[in-house]
């Protein structure tokens, strides 16, 4: 399909699920920023899925008592400030003023209660804190109050935390039921507002500027800070062929792509009308295990497996041979993160692998021939080169490996399945994970070990889990980082997953916007058009 066809019909359809308007005026249409992102919108409530554009999705609708800044600091956000009593038990959040709903109701520290106990049915870092919790309540409207069995000082982290899934606060009426079942109207108090009537699944999404919003008064920084949408209306608009992005962006049909494919760089840094930037200098690329079917059940296997990985040629199959672009990371976090060991460096390394070794090294430990399914996920630039290296990588060993490939969206809902491999289960899939993902152990849901309460392989692990918990409690800096390279060990023990490699991220946009802001989420405030 031509790259104006595929535009032209993406418009059309979005025209058609809306009541017939006006076309847009020049002037207005440079009010209009659009944006495609890494991959299609399907999934509208942020914290029923870890895809990222649902999570992006969020930032626009939803608004955070606390954000995580660039550094990674969490600084409130709704929230005006907080108070401790002396005992650390007892903290009080003051909501900050003039916070409203896109329906116009008032915000309410009950409807922030009621979105907190939504969100700790749900995500791991919630889970946490609400294991730390004897009470979370209302005390006023501008009050809410944490009531904790223990001393919980990373509160304000846990609120903040940026991925998978945060605290997104919504009314009340939203929040209370079925935790289970997804949130189907969008109903927020960020800086934007949700077009429902142009929203075409996979396609077109599209929101307006929410002109009754408060920003903070500080300077944007992260996902913090005043959050200042300088535009009228956002269109997100899906591109599932990469060349074609590239080809709309370069023609200015749209305005910013999200995640630019790596070997297309060079042509759009040779545009002077296109900004290519990092967007994250610490992604990693990972092979995550079906760790509750055969033979993926069998640590040791596991371990063979991320022994046989050569990191340089994977990360060379997703960004090209530029080293500059690309790091080796034995981390089972991020090696971008302070103070971090790398304990994998003990098992892995890059250089030449003996196959035939490693082949014999998995039979002793106990694989007899079974069929193993790779997910290759078509319309994920990243993770779709690597996921042929390790193909090829299996196969050497002498693995009855079978290569599945499918978008993104049937890959997120098959790779909850817990069926053997005979019954259309998986064994492995590849995903990626930026900095802020690996923050620290509690928010990291990919190195966790809550077997199927957690992220999908089924990694049920009682002692990591009781390592974690322990983290938690551990006030001083060094003791913690102490604990955290013990928890590493234990995952290097267990190879839950095996990092791939890492690299930066980069994002492309027309240069005639400025204000991006770098930062764990595609934010759009502070970017103008000029």
């Amino acid at each position: 399909m031509k790259r104006r066809t595929l535009l032209a019909g993406i418009g059309a359809a979005a025209a058609s699920a809306t009541i017939a308007r006006p076309a847009l005026a020049q002037s207005a249409e440079s009010r209009v920023l659009k944006f495609t992102p890494q991959t299609s919108l399907l999934v509208l409530d942020p914290s029923t899925t870890t895809i990222t554009p649902s999570n992006n999705h969020g930032y626009c609708i939803f608004d955070q008592l606390y954000s995580i800044d660039s550094k990674y600091n969490a600084r409130p956000q709704m929230a005006e400030g907080h108070t401790i009593a002396q005992d650390q038990l007892t903290w009080d959040i003051k909501l900050r003023s003039g916070l409203k709903f896109h329906d116009g109701e008032r915000v309410l520290a009950k409807d922030c209660v009621a979105s907190i106990k939504r969100w700790w049915q749900r995500d791991a870092f919630g889970g946490n804190l609400r294991y730390f919790t004897d009470e979370v309540l209302a005390t006023d409207d501008n009050t809410i109050r944490f009531r904790l069995r223990k001393p919980f000082g990373i509160l304000p982290d846990a609120l903040a935390h940026p991925l998978a899934a945060p605290l997104f606060i919504m009314p009340e009426r939203l929040a209370l039921p079925d935790a289970s079942k997804p949130v189907t109207e969008m109903v927020g108090s960020g800086p934007l507002k949700w077009i429902p009537g142009e929203f075409v699944p996979s396609q077109h999404a599209a929101y307006e500027k929410n002109a009754a919003y408060v920003p903070r008064d500080e300077k944007p920084d992260g996902a913090a800070g005043g959050k200042i949408v300088y535009f009228d209306k956002i269109e997100w608009i899906s591109i599932p062929d990469f060349a074609t992005s590239a080809a709309a962006l370069q023609a200015g049909e749209i305005d910013w792509w999200e995640i630019a494919q790596f070997d297309l760089l060079d042509l759009l840094k040779a545009n002077k009308d296109i900004t290519v930037t990092a967007a994250d200098p610490g992604f990693v690329i990972l092979a995550r295990f079906n760790c509750g079917t055969a033979p993926f059940n069998n640590p040791a296997l596991r371990r063979i497996v991320a022994q046989a990985i050569n990191q340089n040629d994977m990360t060379q199959a997703v960004v090209g041979a530029d080293p500059t672009m690309q790091n080796e990371c034995y981390a089972m976090y991020n090696c971008m993160l302070p103070g971090i060991e790398q304990p994998g460096k003990s098992l892995m390394s890059s250089g030449p692998k003996d196959y035939k070794a490693l082949g014999e090294a998995a039979k002793k430990a106990g694989y007899n021939g079974e069929k193993i399914v790779l997910f290759r996920v078509t319309d994920n630039a990243l993770t779709s080169p690597a996921s042929l290296v390790l193909l090829d990588v299996l196969k050497k060993m002498g693995f009855n490996v079978e290569l599945q490939s499918m978008d993104l969206n049937t890959m997120m809902v098959r790779r909850t399945s817990q069926a053997p491999v005979s019954e259309g289960g998986w064994s492995i899939f590849l995903t990626q994970k930026g900095t802020a993902v690996s923050a620290n152990p509690v928010v990291d849901i990919i190195a966790r070990g809550q077997g199927l309460k957690g992220w999908p392989g089924n990694y049920d692990d009682p002692q990591l889990e009781s390592m974690i918990n322990d983290w938690i409690g551990i006030a001083d800096e060094k003791a913690r980082m102490a604990q955290t390279t013990k928890i590493q060990e234990r995952l290097v023990e267990n190879m839950p997953f095996v990092p791939l490699g890492g690299f930066s991220m980069m994002t492309a946009f027309r240069s005639n916007l400025t204000g991006y802001i770098p930062g764990t989420a595609v934010v759009p405030w502070g970017i103008r058009r000029t």
